[in-house]
C-alpha cells in the first residue's frame, strides 16, 4: 500500500517514526511542496493513496473526491476541523488523531503568554531596542483572575501550570463530563458570568460549527475593560475583527494569538503594540512534535493492518475537548 506523507517536515525531532514507517511493507509518498498543502495539491496526491499522514491540510468533498483508495487520515495533532468527519464516515475513511501528544506544548504557550502579557514582556523589549528604558509596571498571577473557557486536556494543565503562581482561576465548560470537576484554585461558573469577572480570558475550545466566533463582539462586550485574550485553540473561534475593534476602542488591554481564521495572517492585529502573534507554534516543542508523529504513524499502520486505531476521530465516545487529565 501507498502512505502519504503530507506533512511537511516529517521526523526532524527523531528518526523512530519515520523509520517504523518506512520499516513496513508500504511504500512511502513524499510531499513533494516541502509546505502545507492546499486543497488542490491534497486532491491531486492523495487520489492513488491508501492512507495520508495528515497536517492541518483540508480534507473536504473535493479534496476527496477521487481519494477512491484511501483508508485511513492520520493526523499528526489534535484539531480535527479541516477534516469533514461526517464524510468520512460515509466513505468508510477512518481518521485517527493525536490528542493528548500537543497537550502539554499548547498548554506550555498558554501560560507563557499569559505572563507575557500581564508584565508587558513584548513591549518592554521593543523599548529596549528602540533605545528607551521604560520600565513598565505589571501584574503577578495572583493579582488577577483568569478564566480558563475548555477545561479538557489542555485547559486542565493550564490550571495545573498556573496554581505554582497562587491563580485565582474561573472556569466554564459545557461538557457534564467535565464541570464541576476538582482542580486547584479553580471556580467553577457560566461563561457570562466568567468573561464579567476575568481580567484574563484563555480558550480552550474545539473549532465547530457551533463554536465558530464563538468569542465575537457580544461577549467581549461583556468582558471587563482592559482585560486580556489568549487563543491558542483554533483560529476561527475568536472573531479576530471583533477583536481588533475591542483592542482599538480601547475596551481590551491586550491579546496573544498563536492561531488564526486564515494562515498565514495579514490583518490589522499585526499593527498593534498590545497583542503577541505567533505563528502555530504551540505543538512546535520537539517532544510534543515526536510523540504526535509518532502516534500518527502507529494508528496509521495499525488501520492499514485492519486493528483499530489508539485514537479513532469516529469512535462514538470519541470527546475532541475531552476530560481532565488525572
Amino acid at each position: 500500500m501507498r502512505i502519504l506523507l503530507s506533512t511537511s517536515p516529517f521526523g526532524a525531532t527523531g528518526r523512530e517514526p519515520l523509520e517504523l514507517l518506512a520499516g513496513s511493507d508500504h511504500e512511502l509518498v513524499a510531499n513533494p511542496y516541502g509546505r502545507r498543502l492546499r486543497a488542490g495539491e491534497v486532491a491531486e496526491l492523495i487520489q492513488d493513496v491508501d492512507a495520508v499522514i495528515a497536517g492541518t491540510e483540508p480534507y473536504g468533498v473535493e479534496t476527496l473526491a477521487n481519494a477512491g483508495r484511501l483508508k485511513v487520515i492520520s493526523r499528526v495533532g489534535i484539531g480535527l476541523d479541516s477534516v469533514d468527519l461526517d464524510l468520512c464516515r460515509e466513505r468508510g475513511i477512518s481518521v485517527t488523531y493525536t490528542p493528548d501528544a500537543p497537550s502539554d506544548g499548547v498548554a506550555e504557550l498558554a501560560v507563557a503568554n499569559m505572563l507575557a502579557l500581564l508584565r508587558h514582556i513584548p513591549q518592554s523589549d521593543r523599548s529596549v531596542r528602540e533605545g528607551a528604558w521604560n520600565r513598565l509596571m505589571g501584574c503577578l498571577v495572583r493579582e488577577v483572575t483568569i478564566g480558563i473557557v475548555g477545561v479538557g486536556r489542555i485547559g486542565s494543565r493550564v490550571i495545573r501550570l498556573l496554581s505554582s503562581f497562587s491563580a485565582n482561576i474561573v472556569a466554564a465548560d459545557t461538557d457534564e463530563r467535565v464541570y464541576g470537576t476538582p482542580l486547584p484554585n479553580t471556580t467553577w461558573c457560566d461563561l457570562d458570568t466568567l468573561l464579567r469577572s476575568s481580567d484574563l480570558v484563555s480558550l480552550h475550545i474545539p473549532l465547530t460549527a457551533a463554536n465558530r466566533y464563538f468569542l465575537g463582539r457580544d461577549r467581549i462586550a461583556r468582558m471587563r475593560t482592559g482585560a486580556y485574550v489568549v487563543n491558542t485553540s483554533r483560529g476561527a473561534v475568536l472573531d479576530e475583527d471583533a477583536l481588533a475593534d475591542g483592542l482599538k476602542q480601547g475596551h481590551l488591554g491586550g491579546a496573544a494569538l498563536d492561531v488564526f481564521e486564515r494562515e498565514p495572517y495579514e490583518g490589522p492585529l499585526c499593527k498593534m503594540d498590545n497583542v503577541i502573534l505567533t505563528a502555530h507554534i504551540a505543538a512546535s516543542a520537539r517532544q510534543s512534535r515526536f510523540l504526535m508523529e509518532l502516534g500518527a504513524a502507529q494508528d496509521c499502520l495499525r488501520v492499514l493492518a485492519g486493528l483499530e486505531p489508539a485514537n479513532d476521530a469516529l469512535a462514538p465516545t470519541a470527546h475532541l475537548i475531552s476530560s481532565p487529565t488525572p
